[in-house]
């Protein structure tokens, strides 16, 4: 069987053979070199007067282009496309100059033709960052900088590797991945004289550590960076003013109120030379700031209302919208406005999340658009085949022939290997099978042994709670029983959340409405020794929560429960308490705790927070990371935010 499937593969390979060397066609005629040299320096001149006379560059790329038509120059036609789309994207019609780019790579693709190809995917990747295109941008850095490595060219490295620590400065956010693309840059920069590079590249370092917090660094790159502009033969004043705005940026992180005046005194003398509303916003919230660090939040405010209706039918950098509502939330704050900086936080809380949702929406737009432009470039390409292969259609039939043939032959051949794969596979299934049912058993017996350490750990804290009632028998002082009591207390809301536990079916979430029930009937019965009429209202359906956020809770009820049912109703022969926990948000919480007792008297609130019970509650509030206030109205009131595990 085995010379059979031999002797089939030779003469299918001898038929192939011999239909093409029967059918080959003969190549085309080369261009002579004459007239390619000067095509090529058409196009290089053309692409030198790019920035002075625009228009000298675009009939120079026209007159190259067509006389490398006119001779079937493939390379100077796909130079065309290149060099076009460079005329269009100078003069900002970015939508045309992409689909010259897109048709350029195809070309360069397809005939082998790699001078300018990196710098194309250069060029289409910045086109797509700027319509937020971020995933075919990243795509298309990494192809160019992957033809750049593979051959040798060293400048379009460079300028590639500043485009890719450019998106992860500004998309992906992970900055040690920056600094890493752009020492590599700068390593070959150096070596090679790049010089005109060097600026770009020390201003994205300084973005990078920056956004890394070591803002002594960042600030050394961006003398470095704005030394480089000063020192070149043209200075662009764009690329000084974006320096000027990342060094305000770490200025205003390390609160460095004088230096920042100082560069927005630069800026101001600048900004009117550049038309672009990105650094303009950045400008702005920098004065915002510094208006902030002077404590004239009134035109903080100002500025913040002005940028958010200019930026209200725009799409702003995730970064900047993020700025413009802390300054707000901080003005808002810092003016004693709770309330409108309440709603503040929750729209910008709804704001972030629909930020958030339109990105990754964004994101599947992209990857779908992708698709379909992959799907229509193979049809194209199927198109293309079918006419090129006119000439071998009335083969077509005699190779499907032999195709089957030697598939009928190879299937004959592992029809055995395949019943012997069946039955492996069946076996494994079987072992699988087994395996399943011990690991089955091993989580059962896991989870027994849990409820087991529950039920100790029970037993061992209600041990501690005797011990302590009998320690506090053996004393007449009534302060330290009272300690006893209190710690007793502490005790037995740590015992309860293991009891729960214990008793109900999920190891590892807490039902919270029934915890703090039993919780408030054992504190009313250890307390409530006058028999006075506390009713106790509980509020916290379908919340659960883990054990290390569920224990410092109980703890913080403890104290709470315990401070109003002693001296909350003094001098009275009925009260209510209420007890509310709620969602606030993702991984959040609300606790609300009230009674209509006698509350706390604003002179001895402060003497209230020195004692231990107080303290205690304070101490859990900071390690749930969370945050307390009291109020006193018709209720005394506690309201404690805090965070919980996922």
């Amino acid at each position: 069987m085995e010379r059979n499937t031999v002797r089939f593969c030779l003469v299918l390979l001898w038929m192939v053979r011999l239909g093409s060397a029967v059918y080959a066609v003969q190549p085309p005629t080369t261009p002579s070199a004459k007239d390619t040299t000067i095509i090529n320096d058409w196009y290089k001149h053309a692409y030198e007067s790019l920035d002075d006379n625009l228009k000298k560059s675009e009939d120079l790329i026209n007159k190259a282009w067509k006389t490398s038509i006119d001779i079937a120059y493939d390379q100077g036609i796909a130079d065309g496309y290149y060099y076009t789309g460079c005329v269009f994207e100078r003069k900002g019609t970015l939508n045309i100059a992409k689909r010259y780019f897109e048709r350029a790579v195809s070309l360069y693709v397809q005939g082998k033709f790699l001078n300018n190809l990196p710098d194309t995917y250069r060029r289409l990747g910045v086109i797509d960052m700027n319509e937020d295109r971020h995933y075919s941008a990243f795509e298309y850095f990494l192809n160019g900088l992957r033809v750049a490595e593979e051959n040798g060219y060293l400048l379009n490295q460079v300028e590639l590797s500043i485009e890719l620590a450019s998106y992860h400065n500004k998309i992906s956010k992970d900055y040690k991945e920056a600094v890493a693309t752009l020492k590599d840059a700068e390593r070959l920069a150096r070596e090679n004289g790049y010089v005109t590079t060097l600026g770009p590249l020390y201003l994205q370092y300084g973005i990078a550590y920056g956004k890394l917090r070591d803002y002594e660094v960042g600030l050394r790159y961006c003398n470095l960076a704005k030394r480089q502009f000063n020192t070149a033969s043209d200075p662009a004043v764009k690329w000084q003013l974006k320096t000027l705005l990342v060094e305000g940026e770490i200025c205003s992180k390390t609160h460095d109120v004088v230096r920042l005046a100082a560069i927005l005194e630069q800026i101001g003398s600048m900004a009117e030379l550049v038309d672009d509303s990105q650094l303009e916003t950045t400008y702005h919230l920098l004065q915002a700031t510094q208006l902030y660090f002077q404590r004239d939040y009134e035109n903080v405010l100002k500025i913040c209302a002005e940028l958010d209706s200019r930026l209200a039918d725009k799409k702003p950098p995730e970064d900047d919208w993020h700025r413009l509502r802390l300054l707000q939330l901080k003005a808002f704050y810092a003016l004693g406005d709770v309330n409108r900086a309440d709603i503040l936080l929750d729209d910008y809380e709804y704001s972030k999340d629909s930020l958030y949702a339109a990105q990754y929406i964004g994101q599947g737009r992209e990857m779908n658009e992708n698709y379909k432009l992959e799907k229509f470039g193979r049809q194209i390409k199927e198109q293309q085949l079918r006419l090129a292969n006119t000439n071998y259609q009335r083969y077509g039939l005699t190779v499907g022939i032999v195709v089957l043939l030697t598939v009928l032959t190879i299937l004959c051949l592992h029809f055995r290997e395949k019943d012997r794969l069946v039955h492996r596979v069946a076996l494994k299934n079987a072992e699988i099978s087994v395996q399943n049912d011990i690991l089955k058993q091993a989580n059962k017996q896991n989870e027994l042994l849990l409820r087991e350490i529950h039920h100790r750990v029970k037993n061992s804290l209600q041990i501690i709670n005797s011990l302590l009632s009998l320690q506090s028998r053996k004393t007449s002082n009534q302060e330290v029983v009272a300690m006893m009591q209190e710690s007793s207390s502490r005790i037995n809301s740590i015992a309860l959340i293991h009891t729960k536990l214990y008793q109900q079916q999920s190891l590892s979430r807490l039902n919270i409405q029934d915890y703090v029930e039993q919780l408030g009937m054992h504190l009313l019965s250890v307390y409530n020794v006058a028999k006075k009429n506390v009713c106790f209202h509980v509020d916290a359906k379908d919340v659960y929560l883990d054990i290390d956020t569920a224990i410092p809770l109980g703890l913080i009820l403890t104290e709470l429960m315990t401070n109003s049912l002693k001296y909350a109703f003094v001098d009275r022969s009925d009260g209510e308490i209420y007890v509310q926990v709620k969602h606030a948000g993702a991984k959040e919480y609300e606790l609300i705790f009230k009674d209509n007792g006698v509350g706390i008297p604003e002179s001895k609130l402060k003497q209230t927070h020195e004692t231990l019970g107080f303290r205690l509650i304070h101490s859990l509030t900071r390690q749930l990371a969370g945050i307390i206030q009291y109020t006193f109205g018709e209720f005394s009131m506690y309201n404690i935010r805090f965070k919980g595990q996922a």
